[in-house]
């Protein structure tokens, strides 16, 4: 069984502003072995790196991606919540990304975001893959979606480009489903992860990939389940646990371990989905 491969989160988010250079020099320093992103297009075209399609979460100014020029939008500072830590962290280009993917020979995991954005995303992909093959990253690079559909299409145009398929829920023959659109990877919910399903993964050439995992018991259960990559905000954890043999792991005083990192600041799945939704609410509420 390979090792297990750690992917940063936005960077090592649970310590630096997400999406930015300083996340991402952080995750390498923590023994990171690829990044997971997620792209936006500027007024003037441009592919940034940034999780929602507003920059009001993560910046000191509001409004949508695509109402400011790549120019516009380095002008503002996405240090948000680690303002102490960070005095000034920029929005990065995707280029500015696979550039640092290339020279730390990282992989990285674009993420498209359906769920979270209002924008029409549907050729960004492409786009971005294009960008991908003509930078010779199409070995280290991957995309992920909870739209099966698109990446159906981004395989057919790019074959040699890796794909995996979001899921919340556990699912019944997954290995089978994925290669109903040729997919590489399951990119699934941590929570429903289990000895069983990763094994018939496995067996048909399928990789497992669990999202997000940040707490000590649940990145140990990874380890022994055999997942291929934990996506993380906490790369240092991983990483450490990672280094312990399963009897050491099973003898860890997980509180005492815990005690020897610094303040987690993460931001989940889940707070993602309930800021959406009271957006929508909000939005619904004025249109009556």
């Amino acid at each position: 069984m390979e090792q297990l491969k750690i992917w940063a989160h936005r960077g090592a988010s649970a310590y630096a502003p997400e999406n930015t250079m300083e996340a991402f020099k952080l995750a390498v320093k923590q023994q990171a072995d690829g990044l997971d992103i997620t792209i936006h297009r500027t007024k003037d075209g441009e592919i940034v790196v940034i999780h929602d399609d507003t920059i009001d979460r993560t910046s000191n100014g509001t409004g949508k991606v695509a109402n400011y020029t790549l120019a516009e939008l380095k002008e503002f500072n996405f240090n948000a919540r680690f303002e102490q830590e960070y005095t000034r962290a920029e929005i990065p280009t995707f280029l500015e990304v696979l550039q640092f993917v290339k020279e730390n020979n990282l992989a990285l995991n674009i993420e498209e975001n359906f769920i979270f954005s209002d924008n029409d995303l549907s050729d960004i992909s492409l786009e971005a893959a294009r960008l991908v093959a003509e930078h010779g990253l199409t070995k280290q690079v991957s995309f992920s979606s909870f739209d099966h559909g698109s990446m159906a299409q981004l395989k057919e145009a790019y074959p040699d480009i890796r794909t995996g398929l979001l899921f919340l829920e556990e699912l019944h023959r997954g290995e089978a489903y994925a290669k109903t659109v040729n997919a590489d990877a399951l990119h699934v919910f941590f929570i429903n992860i289990g000895h069983e399903n990763i094994n018939q993964m496995h067996e048909a050439g399928v990789k497992v990939h669990a999202w997000t995992v940040n707490d000590v018991p649940y990145i140990k259960s990874m380890l022994d389940a055999g997942v291929d990559v934990a996506i993380t905000d906490c790369p240092d954890v991983c990483s450490d646990l990672r280094s312990l043999d399963k009897a050491a792991r099973d003898g860890l005083d997980e509180e005492k371990f815990k005690a020897g990192y610094g303040k987690v600041k993460s931001y989940s799945f889940l707070e993602s989905l309930y800021d959406k939704m009271a957006k929508n609410e909000g939005q619904e509420g004025q249109e009556l």
